[in-house]
């Protein structure tokens, strides 16, 4: 009986993108001489790492989906330890959902995307006239501003 797993593995920065798919291809052909089954490959890229690992702060992300028998797993583990070009791999095992648990995982994110709409929607800026600006009323008559400018000008002449 095969049982589904959920392997990551980040390579070395030191890879080139040029070299990244090879190097990929390489664990790839490796699961499936060892009798794994690969069924997702997601390439989540370059990424900075938690610590540093082998002197590096940068790795190169992958997430597979597989499945192969419990018996082979160890050997696909030993075989990852031993690969040159893996940094570092963790392989769990990826639960099989009912499908009730399904149906409930749906009607969640179809629940989470309308609190988002309505959020998106509620911070958005209306587009509406814009307010008018509030026109402040001068304190002083212009005969009054005349005066203190020229008293201002008599007791400081330099300004």
């Amino acid at each position: 009986m095969t049982q589904r797993y959920e392997l990551m593995y980040i390579l070395p920065p030191t890879l080139t993108e040029d070299e990244v798919p090879g190097a990929t291809e390489k664990i790839t052909n490796l699961l499936k001489d060892n009798g794994a089954e690969i069924t997702k490959e997601v390439d989540l890229g370059k990424k900075r790492l938690a610590y540093p690992i082998e002197h590096h702060q940068y790795g190169y992300y992958r997430l597979l989906e597989l499945s192969a028998e419990p018996s082979r797993l160890a050997k696909i583990n030993s075989v990852l330890r031993l690969a040159t070009n893996v940094m570092r791999h963790q392989i769990i095992v990826k639960p099989i959902k009912s499908q009730v648990t399904v149906e409930r995982e749906q009607a969640l994110r179809a629940r989470l995307a309308v609190k988002r709409q309505q959020r998106a929607a509620a911070e958005a800026p209306s587009v509406s006239a814009p307010e008018p600006s509030p026109v402040s009323t001068p304190s002083l008559t212009p005969e009054e501003l005349e005066k203190k400018i020229e008293k201002i000008l008599e007791e400081n002449p330099n300004v």
